[in-house]
């Protein structure tokens, strides 16, 4: 039997919140840490830098719906791995980001690679904290599991010094109880009179709309939502994380909660009773000014202080989303509705007429549209495959014309759109299920930033695919300057045949440029069995999503 220490304490924590793999680049100031991972039978996913390493543990926690762990150095490797923090943050995925330090005795000494880790972290995290006596790691783990998973999800730190990794313990010192000892196991209901008012607003209403949004990812199953939306007739729209919570072809889902990628979306402006699940009434909905003056909102959530928040809501409903939606459909089941068909008719002729509209836009020239690539290839896409969406106006078409299916098999950056987290996503996903297809959409800008974990791919036999749309150009932001300026600074890249660094690495790749050869690439990769890129020459143009934002800030 090894010395028990520290880190093995620290692990044996982990172990009991079901982790079983960790995000990593090993170095100084957590060995202690890896080698009793190793001793735990915790599996290490290293890759070529931390940044990449914490988008993969965002994107593990995103697909499994459970919290996931990156581990890194103090210093150096923190500095790095933080890059992907703000990122987690906004997109509120429940990472536990731990990061070794220097002895803590010589804590503001100028000792080795020193920085205030727990304050550079504090700002992106839900909390922060400094574990300060080997006997309170059980503590602090806790903590940081309870936080990370309580009311909307998100990130928290831990920086574990490595005098209290290497300190020798007892077998008595090791966690006796369970996580559901030191955390709520239940789920907290609506106000029942509240609940009460909501489904008798749903009931009478003539133009609902239900809008899903991130937190709903973490409490809600895709059976829930589907009772909800049959029981009261409404039609439901996913968001963020949520995006596959209810499956795109069920018939009263209409996709996208966004009129920017889908124009079935700009009817919320009509819309009189409006049901919002876990999504905050942010800048995609003008802070709620998207919605009708007379429009009656019920929002939804775990958070007290999103309610009401930048715009006065009808109804409040506090709790477990999961928990709320059970009683929602419950309450909508004691009377009779109104008669939306009228309504239902309205969204399903838009949904359609956009459908058409955008198929129309792949015509087979050369070089060809993004919607070439994406028309071509979505029958090699079945409802297991994970679509994995990075860039800018090239993966907005892909984000506009292909269906989400399941819970966390639909993938786009989230708010704050760090590029080049697809790569990283996608190895998550394969990592989780190896079983399903893995097909990112990236453009060549995003491409170029984790490049290398192709190697990772490698190593840990993640055969991925990855469709690169390449116009050599920071696309989107180009498409702005051109409208905003007239002219294009800094936005142009070299053409670059990065299949060829793709196979240089050890992996499978394809150039394309006529549209009738992409669907044959594609699943050459898939059948591959390698990590592949099919790098795919497509023209540059602005997509929904740009016009729309154009629009905004041009008044057009």
């Amino acid at each position: 039997m090894p010395t028990l220490t520290g880190a093995h304490l620290f692990v044996r924590c982990l172990k009991l919140e079901g982790v079983k793999k960790v995000f990593t680049i090993v170095g100084d100031t957590i060995l202690p840490l890896v080698d009793a991972a190793h001793d735990e039978g915790i599996e290490f996913i290293d890759t070529r830098h931390e940044g990449a390493a914490m988008h993969m543990a965002d994107g593990y926690a995103r697909i499994t719906g459970e919290p996931s762990v990156g581990m890194f150095t103090g210093g150096p490797g923190f500095a790095n791995a933080i890059s992907g923090l703000p990122a987690i943050y906004t997109s509120e995925s429940p990472v536990i980001f731990v990061a070794g330090c220097a002895e803590l005795p010589e804590k503001g000494m100028v000792t080795f690679q020193e920085i205030d880790q727990t304050a550079m972290a504090e700002p992106v995290t839900k909390g922060s904290w400094l574990i300060h006596d080997t006997t309170r790691i059980p503590e602090y783990v806790a903590t940081a599991f309870r936080t990370a998973m309580s009311g909307r999800p998100g990130p928290v730190h831990l920086t574990l010094p490595i005098d209290l990794q290497e300190a020798v313990i007892a077998e008595d010192d090791l966690p006796r109880y369970m996580p559901q000892e030191y955390r709520n196991a239940g789920r907290a209901h609506g106000d029942p009179a509240r609940i009460e008012e909501a489904a008798a607003l749903l009931r009478g209403a003539q133009r609902p709309v239900i809008i899903v949004g991130n937190p709903a990812r973490y409490s809600v199953a895709p059976e829930q939502l589907e009772a909800l939306a049959e029981t009261t007739g409404a039609p439901i729209f996913t968001v963020e994380q949520a995006r596959g919570l209810i499956d795109d072809e069920h018939p009263l889902c209409f996709g996208y909660a966004d009129g920017a990628l889908n124009p079935t979306a700009r009817r919320f402006r009509e819309a009189d009773v409006v049901l919002l699940l876990g999504k905050r009434l942010d800048h995609r909905y003008r802070y709620g000014q998207i919605f009708g003056g007379d429009a009656r909102l019920i929002q939804a959530d775990p958070s007290e202080a999103e309610i009401g928040r930048n715009r006065g809501v009808s109804v409040s409903l506090l709790g477990d989303l999961g928990a709320v939606v059970d009683q929602l459909t419950a309450a909508a089941k004691q009377g009779s509705s109104a008669d939306i068909s009228g309504w239902i008719q309205q969204l399903e002729a838009d949904r359609n007429g956009w459908l058409e509209e955008l198929r129309s836009r792949a015509t087979g020239e050369e070089p060809m549209h993004p919607l070439d690539v994406f028309t071509r290839i979505e029958h090699l896409v079945d409802d297991d495959t994970f679509i994995i969406m990075d860039g800018g106006d090239y993966v907005q078409w892909g984000r506009s014309y292909l269906r989400a299916r399941k819970p966390g098999r639909f993938i786009r950056l989230g708010p704050l759109s760090h590029l080049g987290a697809g790569i990283p996503y996608a190895m998550a996903a394969k990592l989780a299920h190896p079983e399903s297809k893995t097909l990112a959409l990236m453009g060549d800008g995003s491409f170029g930033f984790y490049t290398m974990e192709y190697d990772t791919c490698i190593r840990h036999n993640l055969p991925i695919t990855v469709v690169m749309g390449n116009d050599s150009t920071w696309g989107i932001d180009k498409t702005f300057q051109l409208a905003y300026f007239d002219r294009a600074v800094g936005t142009d890249l070299r053409f670059i045949r990065y299949d060829r660094v793709v196979d240089a690495i050890g992996g499978h790749a394809e150039y394309v440029e006529k549209p009738e050869d992409v669907a044959p690439a594609v699943e050459r990769a898939f059948a591959s069995g390698r990590p592949s890129l099919v790098n795919v020459a497509v023209r540059s143009g602005a997509s929904p999503l740009a016009d729309a934002m154009i629009a905004r800030r041009t008044g057009g």
